[in-house]
Parts: C-alpha cells; sequence; structure tokens
C-alpha cells in the first residue's frame, strides 16, 4: 500500500498537525488603548505590547517585553513600522488606459502586492538586535483590451 490514504481522490500525506497557532489576545476596552497582552500556548510566550507610537506622519514604533517559558527567558523587542495597509502590506488594483491615434486605445488591467520594509530588534530573547525585512513587490497585468472606436461626423 501507498504511504498515504486515498478516498474519492483526495489523499493525505503526512498531515501537519497545528498548523494554526493560538493566541489569547486582552486589550483595555476603552478607544484610548495603550497596550495589550498576548499569551501564545504552543510558544509558552507571555508578552505585554505598547500601542503603535506616532513617530512621523507615516512612521510607527511599537515595543514591548515578554517570557518564554520554554526558552526560560526575558527579553524586550522593537518594531518600526509604516502605516500604509494592514500590517505593512497593501495592494493596488487599476485600470490604465493608454490612448494610441484617433480611435485606438489600450486599456491595461493591473495589480501589484507589496509589503513595505520594517525594522525590528530585540534583546534577551534570542532574536537579533537589529534585524530589516527589505519587503517585496509583485505586480502582474492581469487584462490587456484594445478599444476602437468610431466618430460619425
Amino acid at each position: 500500500m501507498a504511504a498515504g490514504c486515498c478516498t474519492n481522490n483526495l489523499q493525505f500525506y503526512n498531515a501537519p498537525i497545528n498548523d494554526f497557532q493560538t493566541k489569547l489576545v486582552l486589550k483595555p476596552l476603552s478607544d484610548e488603548r495603550r497596550w495589550k497582552f498576548i499569551y501564545e500556548p504552543i510558544r509558552q510566550d507571555v508578552r505585554i505590547l505598547s500601542k503603535k507610537i506616532p513617530l512621523t506622519k507615516f512612521l510607527n514604533l511599537q515595543v514591548g517585553i515578554g517570557h518564554s517559558f520554554f526558552l526560560k527567558a526575558t527579553g524586550w523587542k522593537w518594531k518600526l513600522s509604516t502605516c500604509f495597509g494592514n500590517d505593512g502590506f497593501s495592494r493596488i488594483r487599476n485600470k490604465t488606459s493608454v490612448g494610441l491615434c484617433d480611435g485606438v486605445d489600450f486599456r491595461f488591467g493591473w495589480k501589484a502586492d507589496y509589503v513595505l520594509p520594517e525594522i525590528t530588534g530585540a534583546l534577551g530573547t534570542g532574536e537579533p538586535l537589529f534585524n530589516m525585512e527589505s519587503g517585496r513587490l509583485q505586480a502582474s497585468l492581469d487584462r490587456v483590451e484594445a478599444i476602437f472606436s468610431h466618430r460619425d461626423d
């Protein structure tokens, strides 16, 4: 018999356990939240994080202190991030038209997914004191249309 189980053409091979991690997050109910408490049972981590503190119009700082019961270590972390997108991830979808000549236009449908750079650091957690994610950009051209129009004068 093969290494996996087969039922109705659905095959299972070495199905990972705990593919999703549980996280308990406690925040104050007020609109002026200044902190949040996070507990991750699988990692055995406890953290208290500050809210994102605006340094400039587009730059935020977040600091936190935590303890790992698994590693028996206590340390602090910091993160510089931007206010664009959700956690730095954004998507642009757009249509652009270019007129080639009278009566001939091209329309391009495109999208771009990007993650902005992020600077982080830690002390006493086993993570680097200074770390930078350079971000990434993935763009695609989804549609090209040729539009021909004729005017009756």
